[in-house]
C-alpha cells in the first residue's frame, strides 16, 4: 500500500473500507455524538486533540454502507485509505474538501455532490481546516460485484458495464448533484432505527435507489442541463413533500397538478429531469416506505397495510412487498 505524503499538518487515517472488527462499543461514545449513531451499524471512534470522527459501517450483501462525520478542532490532513480495491458511490453530504488522489491529482468534493469513484488500496489526502465540519455517506461495491449487481437489478446495467481505470479517481466526468429525493434516502438510512433482518432489507433497498438514481443521472449526464423558473423549482420541492404527505391516497397525476396549478405533463417532465425518478416511481418509494413502517412497528394485519398504501387486493400487496424489498413480508414481520 502506497504511504501517504508527508505534510506539516497533522495527519489522521480515515477508513473507507476496512476488514478490521476493532469496534468502538456504543457506550464508549461521547453523549453528544449518541443521536448520531445507526443501531445496526458498526462504530469507529476517534478523538485527540485535534478532531473528533465518528464512522459507521454496515453491510448488506452487495453493499457495506458508510457514514463519516467530521469535526475538526485544528488544521489535519485525512488520509482516506481502503483496505481493497473498491467502487464507492460518493455523497459529500455536507462540508467539502479537495482531495488529493494518488496516480490521479487534485479532485474537489464538494457539498451537494455525488461521485462514483474506483479507488485502490492506497492512501488519499483530504485537508480540512481547523473549525470545519464534514459528513460524508457512501456505498461500497467490490468491482468484481458490479457485474452481478447489473444482472439482479437491470437499472444498474449500464453502471456495470463502467470501464474501470487502473488507479484511483472518478468514474464521471463531472459530478453530479444531491437531489432532494436521494437526501430523503440518505436520511432514512441514518435515522433507521432497526436491527437485524429488518435493518437489513431497509436499507439494501434504499442503497439499491441512490444507485439507481445515480444511474439515473449518469444515463442523461451528456444531454444538456434543463433550466426551470424559481416558480417551477418551488413548485417541484412542494410537490416532493406533497407525496410524502399523501402516501394514503392513490396517485394522481391530474389531482397533483391541478393543487399546484400547472399543467401535468410539463410537472412530469420537469419532475423527473429533476430528480431523476418518475412522480410514480416516487410514489411507490414513499408507499412502500411507509408500508415497511407499519409492518415493522405496528401490529396492523396485511390488509389494513394494503389499505394504507392504496392497494385493496392483500395478496396483490404481500406480492409487491417481497419484491420491493426481496424478502418475505412473514419474516419482516417476525425479525424485531
Amino acid at each position: 500500500m502506497a504511504r501517504p505524503r508527508k505534510t506539516t499538518l497533522p495527519e489522521k487515517i480515515l477508513k473507507i473500507e476496512t476488514e478490521s472488527c476493532n469496534f468502538t462499543p456504543v457506550d464508549q461514545i461521547p453523549e453528544e455524538y449518541q443521536h448520531l449513531l445507526i443501531p445496526a451499524a458498526k462504530v469507529f471512534f476517534t478523538r485527540d486533540y485535534d478532531f473528533d470522527m465518528v464512522c459507521q459501517c454496515i453491510r448488506l450483501g452487495f453493499f457495506s454502507i458508510w457514514t463519516h462525520e467530521i469535526f475538526a478542532m485544528e488544521a489535519i490532513n485525512l488520509l482516506p485509505v481502503t483496505c481493497k480495491e473498491i467502487v464507492a458511490l460518493h455523497f459529500m453530504a455536507h462540508g467539502g474538501t479537495k482531495a488529493e488522489i494518488a496516480q490521479t491529482g487534485s479532485y474537489p468534493l464538494n457539498g451537494k455532490e455525488v461521485v462514483l469513484f474506483k479507488l485502490n488500496a492506497q492512501f488519499n489526502e483530504a485537508p480540512m481546516k481547523r473549525g470545519d465540519e464534514m459528513f460524508s455517506f457512501h456505498i461500497n461495491v467490490l468491482p468484481a460485484d458490479l457485474p452481478k449487481l447489473g444482472e439482479k437489478h437491470p437499472e444498474l446495467a449500464q453502471l456495470a458495464k463502467k470501464e474501470l481505470i487502473p488507479g484511483s479517481g472518478p468514474l464521471q466526468d463531472k459530478p453530479y448533484k444531491i437531489n432532494l429525493v436521494c437526501n430523503y434516502l440518505i436520511k432514512e438510512i441514518t435515522d433507521c432505527k432497526y436491527i437485524e433482518q429488518a435493518a437489513e432489507k431497509f436499507l439494501y433497498r434504499c442503497a439499491l435507489d441512490l444507485f439507481i438514481n445515480f444511474a439515473n443521472q449518469d444515463k442523461i449526464a451528456h444531454l444538456p442541463n434543463i433550466y426551470y423558473s424559481d416558480e417551477m423549482k418551488a413548485t417541484l420541492v412542494d410537490t416532493v413533500e406533497y407525496i410524502k404527505e399523501t402516501v394514503e391516497e392513490p396517485f394522481n397525476l391530474a389531482k397533483i397538478a391541478y393543487h399546484f396549478d400547472v399543467k401535468a405533463q410539463e410537472l412530469r417532465a420537469a419532475f423527473e429531469n429533476t430528480y431523476q425518478i418518475t412522480m410514480e416511481e416516487f410514489d411507490l418509494q414513499r408507499k412502500m416506505i411507509h408500508a415497511f413502517d407499519m409492518t415493522v412497528a405496528t401490529k396492523a394485519t396485511p390488509e389494513e397495510i394494503g389499505n394504507a398504501i392504496c392497494i385493496r387486493d392483500t395478496k396483490q400487496f404481500i406480492n409487491l412487498f417481497e419484491s420491493y424489498f426481496d424478502c418475505s413480508f412473514i419474516r419482516v414481520r417476525n425479525a424485531q
